[in-house]
């Protein structure tokens, strides 16, 4: 699994536009069959920071989705508001829930 963050610094007069953008965008990578999730946040201690965080199946899908209509959509709009994002990718071999055997730390 690839988990990719884009942190971007909105300037308050283009906030909505880029949500905007974003929202109609997240339904359509949601509908691609290796998007494991697709999200999109605001901090609540800086307005003006938005999160959009999406989970993949692969790197090929990652890769195919980078090169999509819909990630060109939204670079180019980050491109043509001046706005510089940070992306990290993590990627993650396994996952492990609530019911995965605790570690004693009591020592």
């Amino acid at each position: 699994m690839i988990n990719v963050t884009i942190k971007m610094t909105v300037p308050a007069d283009k906030h909505n536009e880029i949500l905007d953008a974003i929202k109609s965008l997240i339904v359509q990578i949601r509908c691609h069959q290796d998007c494991i999730s697709c999200n999109c946040y605001q901090d609540v201690e800086a307005d003006n920071v938005i999160v959009f965080e999406q989970e993949w199946k692969t790197k090929e899908s990652l890769t195919a989705h980078l090169k999509s209509g819909h990630f060109k959509v939204l670079r180019g709009l980050m491109k043509l508001l001046s706005i510089e994002p940070e992306i990290s990718y993590n990627t993650q071999d396994a996952t492990q829930g609530v019911e995965a055997k605790s570690v004693d730390h009591s020592g």
